[in-house]
């Protein structure tokens, strides 16, 4: 599983940089088997200029079924991320649920029934 922070944008802020990981860890640790690589990019949208313009894009690579991106924009990176993450968070959770409640394998009959197509005596 690869992990892919854009840093740059945070500069050298410290406190900023142990939190995104720290966040970033736990998701790593509790959706391992699902993960199969990360991306973070932290952007700011019309420069310095100030305001509601600072924008953190989260996106999720599964191994079986795509990708799930989510985007924040906020006054402060750490508040946009923080609510990005909570959004992927609960994106994952409803993607994983999904994959559970499908069946592995569907037979030709059990086909025919759900389209109404085969009567069953």
């Amino acid at each position: 599983m690869s992990l892919d922070v854009n840093w740059s944008v945070l500069g050298r802020n410290d406190k900023s940089k142990g939190f995104v990981s720290r966040r970033l860890s736990f998701l790593v640790g509790r959706f391992r088997s699902a993960i199969m690589r990360v991306r973070v990019h932290f952007s700011d949208v019309n420069g310095p200029k100030g305001g509601v313009d600072k924008q953190c894009v989260v996106s999720v690579k599964l191994w079986g079924s795509g990708e799930i991106t989510v985007k924040g924009q906020g006054t402060e990176y750490l508040a946009v991320f923080q609510s990005s993450f909570e959004k992927l968070v609960r994106s994952l959770r409803r993607e994983l649920a999904k994959q559970r409640d499908k069946p592995i394998r569907i037979t030709r009959r059990e086909h025919m029934k759900l389209e109404g197509a085969y009567e069953v005596d």
